[in-house]
């Protein structure tokens, strides 16, 4: 029986495969916390402040957020105008929206 080559490493020189981003797409969403600042932002008409995502997503905690945002790092962008979804981001809320339906 041939293994699917998405379960097994291609061992390419960043490590990156199929399997480790999908693998980083399921760790984005795997805490709901994650879940509902990609929500909020999904939800949002532009980029929201700090105190703005903080409230939307309703996390009273900073430091709990902050964690969180971290975690988010390939799934945001932080501008001058506050926070928003990259493409990346955007494609990840796409699916799981998709995948509720």
């Amino acid at each position: 029986m041939a293994i699917p080559h998405w379960t097994w490493p291609d061992g390419d020189a960043d490590g990156d495969t199929d399997f480790a981003a999908a693998s980083k797409a399921f760790d984005a969403l795997s805490d709901p916390t994650r879940a509902a600042v990609l929500g909020a932002l999904a939800d949002a008409d532009g980029p929201l402040a700090y105190s703005e995502l903080r409230d939307a997503a309703g996390v009273e905690d900073n430091g709990r957020l902050n964690y969180h945002l971290r975690r988010l790092d390939d799934c945001l962008a932080d501008g001058d105008d506050g926070y928003a979804l990259t493409d990346r981001g955007e494609t990840l809320v796409a699916a799981l929206d998709a995948a509720t339906r």
